[in-house]
């Protein structure tokens, strides 16, 4: 898990390309849901013992699963809106994500835990919410925030 060799390096630089294509496609490919079984079919057997590998597991991803997902960026994805990624938001994913910083506690995450403060403050100051008004950011996004921004306010009255 931990050593590094080609197969490690080839992946990544794959996967990076992919990422840098993904980013600067102005006019991605829409996409369309398959079924189950057609799935099966497509992809095969990818839990086995010995594992399939990444490279292998990143093909299918780009050539199989990717093909049967709809990409909420596309311009003609009017349906959910579950986010609305910049490019600049995306790229900087793929740093948090290969950074991998744990923002539960300030002895592992305190950079990434002040980064996010600061854009809670930020947020909050937006309010008009009395000095010491606070929230936190969690999946579920917008109506947690301002749920927790609002007790933190009503707290302090």
């Amino acid at each position: 898990m931990h050593n590094i060799d080609i197969e490690v390096v080839e992946m990544s630089l794959d996967v990076i390309k992919y990422a840098i294509g993904r980013v600067t496609n102005t006019d991605p490919k829409l996409g369309f849901p398959k079924s189950e079984s057609e799935l099966d079919k497509l992809a095969g057997e990818t839990i086995t013992p010995k594992g399939i590998g990444g490279e292998t597991a990143f093909k299918l991803f780009r050539d199989v699963l990717l093909e049967s997902s709809v990409s909420i960026d596309h311009p003609r994805h009017l349906a959910f809106v579950p986010a609305s990624p910049t490019r600049a938001a995306i790229m900087f994913d793929l740093v948090t994500a290969a950074s991998s910083i744990h923002g539960a506690y300030w002895m592992e995450g305190a950079g990434g835990i002040w980064a996010e403060n600061q854009a809670m403050k930020w947020l909050v100051s937006l309010t008009g919410l009395p000095a010491g008004a606070f929230g936190v950011f969690a999946s579920g996004g917008t109506t947690a925030n301002l749920s927790a921004i609002g007790r933190c306010s009503r707290s302090l009255a």
